[in-house]
């Protein structure tokens, strides 16, 4: 099910069937869905090249937008949670213990694949990282946001009461943090000093047919709705769990829902194509999905 008087291009990744799908509302002749053939796959960047990056638990993938096929597949680490394409070429993959090391590990590859950085943060347990115009990284930490340098040393930390397994922080313009809370089932906005000034999308202020489960992957679009991707749980079964993509206005309420039992199980990642170029890389360090062309402090 969607609206009626808004609709998407999106791609998403459905974690409990493992397969990655493209979703045109305008044109179904564009949809497609594939398998990832990695587990744990989490994280999505557009990249260019009209290819999508989908970051999983060995390293990550290169999918065509247009046809859903491999362009480029790597797959030497245990343990990586989110993966990022510079503006370089170069990779960068975080996840716990990495490539023998112990701790929260944030790995810079070159264009060929092969280290050229890495930096050790004392901690056991990462997902989604977001890099930030001043060159650190938004790291989800379970129960809090913690923001790092790239020699490894945290910088500020902000615990919110609710996170549990937090998975996404970008920092908005304003010098904001928004942030979604996992199983907490809930997304936040957070001023500089980790005051709750906005809350939203909770089990309180949503029908009951959403069923909030685990806030995972959110973007900001640049109306300053939010699209949001609410995880029902591994493995097969679950597509008729919830509404499993949901767009918010600023205000909190919902005015987009799509959720197709018959196509998913349950949708962890996504990332909304509407007025991108798929032939550019985009970021989101100043919280909106925009080309690096247009973003300062990324060279």
């Amino acid at each position: 099910m969607s609206s009626t008087e808004i609709h998407h291009d999106f791609l998403a990744i459905d974690e409990g069937r493992a397969t990655l799908l493209r979703i045109d509302e305008r044109d179904a002749t564009k949809n497609w869905i594939v398998p990832i053939g990695q587990p744990a796959a989490r994280d999505l960047q557009l990249i260019g090249g009209n290819k999508i990056l989908v970051g999983h638990h060995h390293g990550y993938t290169e999918f065509d937008i247009t046809t859903g096929k491999i362009a480029k597949e790597f797959k030497s680490f245990e343990g990586v949670t989110a993966a990022r394409r510079q503006p370089d070429g170069h990779t960068i993959l975080a996840g716990v213990s990495l490539a023998g090391a112990t701790g929260v590990v944030v790995l810079e590859l070159d264009a060929a694949d092969r280290e050229i950085h890495r930096a050790i943060f004392p901690g056991d347990y990462v997902r989604l990282i977001r890099q930030t115009e001043q060159g650190t990284y938004l790291m989800c930490c379970n129960d809090r946001i913690r923001e790092g340098s790239r020699d490894g040393n945290y910088l500020r930390e902000f615990p919110v009461e609710g996170f549990f397994h937090a998975w996404k922080a970008v920092r908005l313009v304003n010098g904001n943090l928004l942030v979604s809370a996992g199983y907490g089932a809930f997304l936040v906005e957070l001023n500089p000093s980790g005051e709750i000034i906005r809350k939203f999308g909770g089990k309180n202020s949503v029908p009951t047919e959403v069923n909030p489960f685990f806030y995972a992957m959110f973007q900001l679009l640049p109306n300053g709705n939010v699209m949001l991707a609410n995880w029902q749980g591994h493995g097969e079964g679950h597509g008729t769990k919830g509404i499993q993509l949901l767009e918010f206005n600023p205000s909190g309420e919902i005015v987009w829902r799509w959720s197709q039992p018959n196509l998913i199980s349950s949708l962890q990642g996504v990332l909304v194509l509407d007025g991108l170029d798929t032939n550019l890389l985009h970021d989101e360090r100043n919280g909106l999905m925009l080309p690096v062309s247009s973003l300062s402090g990324m060279d």
